[in-house]
């Protein structure tokens, strides 16, 4: 249970720094914080922390409104609509593949 949290939280911290930008935030360069850099890695640090808050209420919100689904509902799922919709895209994707040279030519798009 408590495992749980702690990879909301690494989960949140990891997201907030690598597709969020970390620490930085708008107007980050302004004057007020050139005089004082102690009082610019401090609101950095809030600001890191608003976003790993944020990412956590997201996690939960998600979590908490839509509805867990069964095992065999998943399976299906799986089975019975995801197999045969990459089958279908590996078979246009080989297709598309084969037939680019020849639709380049025809567009005249080619050498």
């Amino acid at each position: 249970m408590f495992s749980e949290y702690v990879n909301m939280f690494v989960s949140s911290a990891l997201i907030s720094s690598l597709y969020f930008g970390g620490y930085n935030f708008p107007f980050m360069d302004a004057s007020i914080f050139q005089s004082s850099p102690n009082l610019l890695a401090f609101v950095g640090f809030c600001v890191l922390f608003a976003k790993i808050l944020f990412f956590i209420f997201f996690f939960m919100w998600i979590r908490w409104t839509i509805p867990r689904f069964r095992y065999d509902q998943l399976m299906h799922l799986g089975w019975r609509v995801l197999m045969p919709l990459a089958i279908v895209n590996m078979l246009l994707t080989g297709l598309g593949v084969l037939g680019a040279p020849q639709l380049r030519a025809m567009l005249g798009w080619g050498k």
